[in-house]
């Protein structure tokens, strides 16, 4: 008979078959499906393909779409601006030389040259006054003042030239320091040539009258692009070459 031991036989492991003893290995979670199966569709598009779509840009303030049509606006008011600026500026007024200022027509009663040199150029003014004898028993007169550009050279190629516009001429008697004012024009004329003004003339009585004129105008420079307010000039005293007799 044989002896019992108290020694467990060995139990041989074959192969694919854990041993008795052998603890089950978890499963690696990487090896499991159940995770990636439990996430949602919208999670796994994102995370495959997020890298791949550019970020929704946001949409552009409204009023960045008027600005071309502001910009045009303006551009074509500033243009309507200079061209009505240009289009209604005086004519130039063309030099006379001393055509009028000797004229024995249009100066018979006396002529006043003026110069005037500023930054717009250089300028000479002649004032040509003229009117009619007063005969017996008429204590009226009618004197006519025409203004004409005798010179002009402009101050650089930019201004075209001048143009004036009659403000005030006036008759008085006696000297600058002792006058006394007789009338002031009623009406003016533009020519081809100059500016002239009419004064009507009153006399109290019969007498010799020293006679002179006050002539104020304003100068305009007419420039390629529109025109501008110079100066406003003043010829304090243009002598008649003779007395006014009035019987």
């Amino acid at each position: 008979m044989r002896e019992l031991s108290s020694e467990q036989p060995k139990l041989d492991a074959s192969p694919g078959e854990p041993a008795a003893t052998q603890k089950p290995v978890p499963p690696s979670k990487k090896e499991g499906p159940a995770e990636t199966a439990t996430k949602p569709e919208g999670d796994v598009w994102k995370e495959d393909y997020e890298g791949l779509i550019e970020p929704e840009k946001p949409p552009a303030p409204r009023g960045h779409r008027t600005m071309p049509w502001v910009s045009i606006l303006i551009t074509l008011a500033i243009v309507i601006v200079l061209v009505a600026w240009t289009v209604l500026s005086p004519g130039v007024m063309p030099q006379q030389g001393d055509t009028y200022t000797g004229s024995p027509t249009h100066a018979s009663w006396g002529s006043y040259t003026g110069y005037r040199d500023i930054w717009a150029g250089n300028m000479t003014w002649g004032a040509s006054v003229s009117g009619r004898a007063t005969s017996a028993g008429n204590l009226s007169v009618e004197i006519t003042v025409l203004v004409t550009k005798v010179y002009e050279r402009p101050g650089n190629w930019f201004f075209r030239g001048t143009a004036i516009s009659l403000k005030n001429v006036s008759a008085y008697i006696g000297t600058l320091d002792n006058a006394t004012f007789l009338a002031s024009m009623n009406s003016t004329t533009e020519h081809d040539y100059g500016v002239s003004a009419t004064i009507p003339v009153s006399f109290t009585g019969p007498g010799v009258y020293d006679v002179f004129v006050k002539v104020r105008f304003m100068v305009y420079e007419v420039m390629r692009i529109g025109f501008i307010p110079l100066e406003s000039v003043n010829m304090r005293a243009v002598y008649l070459d003779s007395p006014v007799i009035v019987t």
